[in-house]
């Protein structure tokens, strides 16, 4: 995940077996390894682990995708997409880190940090 002096702590998870549709609203960071459709706001760090899949549009501090995202993702802070994340739609960010094998689909629009 994120690397150097970020450190957080995950106040929620939402499981590998589990299927949401709706709106999520959380104001700490989050887990989510299941599949889930509709809009994410967190207030902190959003994890998305190797199996989930988000069709969502997404507000968050700082994404750190490791599954399957389709959907706009509007971040304050820093996306990171690791080796097994695929990301389609547009993005907004302060910054965007890509490991090799990842693969993203769409538009980004860099913007510095806080607006």
């Amino acid at each position: 995940m994120f690397k150097g002096k970020e450190k957080f702590e995950i106040d929620s998870v939402v499981g590998k077996e589990t299927e949401f549709k709706g709106s999520l609203r959380h104001k700490k960071s989050i887990r989510i390894e299941g599949k889930f459709e509709g809009e994410i706001e967190v207030g902190e760090t959003l994890i998305i682990g190797e199996d989930a899949v988000i069709r969502a549009n997404i507000k968050a501090k700082s994404v750190s995708i490791r599954g399957k995202v389709v959907g706009d993702v509007n971040c304050e802070g820093k996306i990171e997409l690791l080796s097994s994340a695929s990301l389609e739609g547009k993005v907004k960010t302060s910054g965007l880190t890509i490991a090799k094998g990842a693969f993203f689909n769409g538009e980004c629009r860099m913007a510095p940090p806080g607006l």
